[in-house]
């Protein structure tokens, strides 16, 4: 867990600075987006030019957050142009994650800010999993979210937290906590929620945007995904897949699959839940959650990937078969 001075030299990091990029992981969530809001926010009163960036879309109700709309690597902002339009940043604030594995695109700028020592890098994340990637790391594995962290800093820095910022920071904290349900709500988050709630955070409303505002397009791929369900291990094991035609055929996009994976989990025998969605290169974004019985992260570990315990994710090569028996396995191998 962070030190008082770890906090304090996070602070003045971002104190020091005048431009700043901030940026998380590809495939950004809740936590991830409701940290960037809530830095930039913060920032942005500062005095600071804030420039954020996103390595791939947001979904709506994320990117609803935000102002202005968040530029998207490769399709606003090209790999080989960030030196030209971030170049002038004096710090690089990384959240919700470590790993260069979770930042496609930006490996190379990343690795030429390290040489150069600009601009500087700060990480925080709470994933255990990670690469060093910072001049300056606020970590806490044992914090439900990123938003944690964030909370924590605010408070040590003694910065002031608005209703829109204690909004962004409660969107991160919920969501990562699967609206406070999952095994990493601890009596921690409870009180980080009942702080943010006493500054004018209203969690009802905070739910409908999130949660009862989804697109038709998003229910027809679920109803997809769960036609493509199956049960293995007497029912232990849950294993849905998505194919590019499912979304070509429901309009939905990339990011309307966040959380789908939670649907198989309502069934009272599985333990172990498994998401493949097929990306545009063959290749399979798979996501693992677990109920207690497999360390999921262990799994996607083994192939590159990362996360926590009980969730984690990792991309795999095709074809669906090959990537669902590889997982299987694995998973088997654990319950046995």
């Amino acid at each position: 867990m962070p030190s008082n001075i770890d906090y304090q030299h996070a602070a003045d990091v971002l104190s020091a600075a005048e431009r700043v990029l901030i940026t998380t992981h590809i495939r950004p969530d809740g936590d991830a987006c409701g940290c960037m809001r809530a830095l930039a926010d913060h920032l942005a009163a500062a005095g600071k030019q804030v420039r954020p960036l996103v390595l791939s879309p947001m979904a709506a109700w994320y990117a609803d957050l935000f102002d202005e709309p968040v530029p998207v690597l490769d399709n606003d902002i090209k790999p080989d142009a960030l030196g030209q339009v971030y170049g002038d940043c004096d710090l690089m604030v990384i959240v919700d994650t470590n790993s260069l594995t979770q930042l496609p695109g930006l490996e190379a700028f990343i690795t030429q800010a390290r040489a150069a020592g600009r601009p500087k890098i700060l990480v925080i994340d709470h994933h255990i999993t990670g690469d060093h990637l910072g001049d300056v790391e606020l970590i806490d594995p044992q914090a439900a979210a990123a938003g944690e962290i964030v909370f924590d800093l605010f408070k040590a820095a003694g910065w002031p937290i608005t209703q829109r910022i204690a909004e962004a920071i409660f969107i991160a904290v919920a969501t990562d906590t699967g609206w406070f349900k999952y095994g990493n709500a601890d009596s921690r988050i409870f009180h980080t929620a009942a702080e943010l709630v006493g500054i004018g955070v209203h969690p009802e409303a905070v739910y409908r945007r999130l949660y009862q505002s989804f697109s038709p397009a998003r229910l027809a791929l679920m109803t997809r995904m769960l036609e493509h369900l199956s049960l293995h291990a007497a029912g232990r094991i849950a294993v849905q897949h998505i194919l590019r035609r499912d979304f070509d055929e429901t309009g939905a996009t990339g990011a309307d699959t966040e959380n789908l994976i939670d649907e198989c989990q309502r069934i009272a025998t599985v333990d172990v839940a498994v998401l493949l969605v097929e990306l545009s290169d063959g290749r399979f974004r798979c996501s693992l959650r677990s109920k207690n019985a497999v360390d999921v992260r262990a799994i996607a570990q083994a192939y590159g990937g990362g996360g926590h315990t009980l969730a984690a994710g990792v991309t795999l090569d095709g074809p669906l078969d090959v990537a669902k028996q590889r997982l299987l396995a694995d998973i088997q191998k654990q319950l046995n």
